[in-house]
């Protein structure tokens, strides 16, 4: 399950990267905020953000956005 997770948030990350967002950030508002419209559908990552756990999603993007990283 782990392995998935990470197989899945990293090619959303490429995607994002792709599209030209900040994935983190991007990946951030949505754990935050629940609101797909922060993913691209672009490779269909909007799609496949829906099956992660938000929890998750929030302690791995967490570090990369906090203000000491900024």
């Amino acid at each position: 399950m782990r392995e998935k997770f990470q197989k899945d948030i990293e090619y959303i990350i490429s995607v994002l990267r792709d599209a030209g967002y900040d994935p983190y950030e991007q990946l951030y508002a949505y754990a935050i905020t629940g609101n797909e419209t922060f993913i691209t559908r672009k490779g269909d990552a909007r799609n496949l953000i829906v099956t992660l756990e938000r929890e998750k999603l929030i302690e791995y993007v967490l570090p990369y956005v906090s203000p000491k990283n900024k």
